[in-house]
């Protein structure tokens, strides 16, 4: 708990960032009511809620980490994330438990969380709209194909949108938009604004990374 004495350091140390380790049960709410207990005594340090979890495979930990951690994010209460994924070894039933993940995938789910909410962007986000009636071509295979050519891109918003009903209105902080625009058609859009009407499905996602290239925005 926070005791008056360390109270009184961060009180005198503003710069000092606090360390939460929320590894016991009910861990996150038990940060939450940490950071508010500062608030409480007007302490403003910076929070970064560490959370250490047990063996897992990839899907599982950004499931679990994204819950925990998402929270506390989205309300303001930590100002950055630390997340670590036990070895199995030493557990009785190792043998049959995930292996330890690696420690660029565990990194990959705490930036991945940062990003969704909106406080660091390190890689391209997509957009997609799940498909209707409405959607006349492969909208699964389309955005692999457009993951392919663009996710090594940094910081940039494509949307991918099964028609011109509700794709632009969806898509309207994105900064690039693939639209479905009638039977084999597809329109571009950058930001709000359509640029490219009516393209050939088979040429639009080389037309829209021209696009991007027109703009500035690709890199190698």
């Amino acid at each position: 708990m926070l005791s008056d004495g360390v109270a009184d350091c961060l009180r005198r140390h503003p710069e000092a960032v606090v360390l939460l380790f929320a590894d016991m049960d009910h861990g996150p709410g038990m940060a939450r009511a940490y950071v508010h207990r500062l608030m409480t005594l007007g302490l403003r340090n910076p929070v970064v809620v560490c959370r250490r979890y047990g063996p897992s495979d990839i899907e599982s930990l950004q499931i679990c980490s994204a819950a925990d951690m998402g929270p506390l994010l989205f309300d303001g209460l930590a100002d950055g994330i630390g997340l670590e994924c036990t070895s199995p070894a030493g557990h009785a039933n190792a043998d049959s438990m995930p292996a330890t993940l690696r420690p660029a995938q565990v990194v990959a789910t705490a930036f991945g969380i940062l990003q969704a909410a909106r406080l660091r962007t390190t890689k391209t986000e997509f957009i997609s709209c799940p498909g209707c009636g409405r959607t006349l071509y492969d909208l699964q295979s389309t955005i692999a194909r457009i993951k392919e050519a663009t996710a090594h891109l940094r910081g940039l918003k494509i949307a991918i949108m099964g028609c011109i009903v509700n794709g632009p209105g969806e898509m309207a902080d994105a900064d690039y938009g693939y639209v479905g625009a009638g039977r084999g058609k597809v329109s571009l859009y950058r930001r709000r604004e359509c640029v490219e009407r009516n393209i050939p499905e088979a040429q639009a996602v080389d037309k829209l990374v021209e696009l991007i290239k027109q703009h500035g925005d690709w890199t190698d």
